[in-house]
């Protein structure tokens, strides 16, 4: 079996400010590197991508999104984050009897 990036996308629009994204939400996936090294992020502003904003249907930006699901409107907790991302690591654990291959 292969090991799958967990995916995090974080949607974005004119309002949301670079600094605000950094500090709320990127830093806590920057922290959770070590913890989880298959994580992947990356920002998407719908104001440059309106393509984006039907796709997802996000209601209200910032919204993020684990493995393409919404999870969080607006800039979350940083530990309920953190929690989100553990408990979806947890659920996508590959049994003791399944061969994970590096990529």
């Amino acid at each position: 079996m292969w090991r799958l990036r967990l995916e995090v996308e974080v949607l974005i629009a004119t309002g949301c400010t670079p600094f605000e994204v950094k500090k709320k939400v990127i830093s806590v996936l920057e922290g959770m590197k070590g913890e989880v090294p298959d994580l992947a992020w990356r920002v998407m502003d719908i104001t440059e991508m309106p393509e984006l904003a039907v796709k997802y249907r996000a209601p209200m930006t910032p919204a993020i999104y684990i493995d393409g699901k919404l999870e969080f409107m607006g800039y979350p907790k940083q530990a309920a984050l953190q929690a989100k991302i553990k408990s979806t690591t947890a659920r996508r654990a590959p049994t003791t009897e399944e061969k994970v291959y590096p990529h």
